[in-house]
């Protein structure tokens, strides 16, 4: 086995302690490993002197008085988590439902804003070739660019603010799914 290898296997047998803690253990295991490297001593000794990193995480487990989770933390956790949902979560996931249908509903009004737009310059085309130039239709031309201008310019807010809404959805769940599984954030 190689340093980076007896790492990347004590880093995953440490994960669910604290990150700072975690990696204080891993600085103090690398700064040995090179004294130590640096004395002439081999790559192989070293790392059997150290031990396997399942019981080199061990022991600073019982050292800091930490366990890992059991199958009982894991059902209290989806426990607590249901009970959540049931009172908090679903009127939350409905706040946020309603919030997706106005922001698909804003995303579509955009549309819906300049095809009324070029409606109403195309209207007063008409009207002008049928009744001859006035201001009135030649300002209603300018209304129906204006409106469709605005129009074209809100679909990509609104479109924006939906993806940011589906995203918060999605982060919301994830975390929800690592609290259940005992993960902490790295």
């Amino acid at each position: 086995m190689k340093k980076v290898q007896w790492d990347k296997k004590l880093k995953k047998q440490l994960a669910f302690l604290p990150k700072d803690e975690r990696e204080k253990i891993v600085a103090y295991y690398d700064e040995l490993y090179y004294d130590k490297r640096d004395a002439g001593i081999a790559e192989e000794e070293i790392l059997r002197e150290f031990g396997p990193p399942e019981e080199v995480a061990e022991k600073f487990t019982e050292d800091a008085g930490a366990r890992k989770a059991t199958a009982g933390d894991t059902a209290a956790r989806v426990f607590l988590i249901v009970t959540l949902y049931l009172f908090v979560g679903i009127p939350v996931l409905a706040v946020l439902l309603s919030l997706a249908a106005t922001g698909l509903a804003l995303f579509l009004s955009g549309f819906a804003i300049a095809i009324a737009g070029i409606a109403d310059f195309f209207y007063f085309i008409a009207q002008i070739a049928i009744g001859g130039v006035s201001a009135a239709y030649i300002a209603h031309l300018g209304i129906g660019l204006g409106v469709t201008a605005a129009g074209l310019l809100l679909i990509p807010l609104f479109l924006w603010l939906t993806k940011k809404l589906f995203l918060l959805c999605g982060k919301i769940f994830i975390w929800t799914k690592n609290y259940i599984r005992g993960k902490k954030e790295a």
